[in-house]
């Protein structure tokens, strides 16, 4: 018997299916890695204002040593140590320890990383929210954005 020389290739019935195939996978894998998207975004926004709230402590500890208030911090050298993109607010509270004169820590964070209004996260002295705590500084200090 001869071999017909037409029947290569698939059928449009099995280039249906695996379309379909393809096109499931897709509606299950693109919104799991747009998830996994956002919240590293999340975390690099976290992390950025880690980094000013260091640049800060760092500069309040060195102005304390120099027997400076805080609120007198130059806001560009935060801003250029912490080299992270965007604004921010911080507040300084004064604390006493017995047979010690004042210190300063920083007790409050706000790192505007975006444009929008709800581009904003928050530290209130123990965790970082996207939800403002309510306090504001009693020594705010703005720092502007890193140049």
């Amino acid at each position: 018997m001869r071999k017909k020389m037409n029947d290569k290739g698939f059928t449009l019935v099995e280039l249906i299916v695996v379309l379909v195939i393809l096109a499931i996978l897709a509606a299950i894998l693109v919104p799991a890695l747009l998830g996994y998207i956002d919240r590293a975004k999340t975390q690099q926004h976290v992390l950025d204002g880690k980094s000013i709230l260091t640049a800060a402590q760092a500069e309040a500890s060195s102005m304390y040593a120099q027997d400076k208030d805080p609120k007198d911090m130059p806001a560009q050298r935060v801003a250029n140590t912490a080299d992270v993109p965007g604004t921010a607010t911080i507040g300084f509270k004064a604390t006493y320890t017995a047979g010690k004169h004042d210190s300063y820590v920083v007790y409050y964070v706000a790192y505007k990383y975006g444009t929008g209004a709800g581009d904003v996260i928050y530290f209130d002295g123990s965790t970082w929210t996207e939800t403002n705590p309510g306090g504001t500084p009693n020594n705010p200090v703005s720092i502007p954005e890193h140049e």
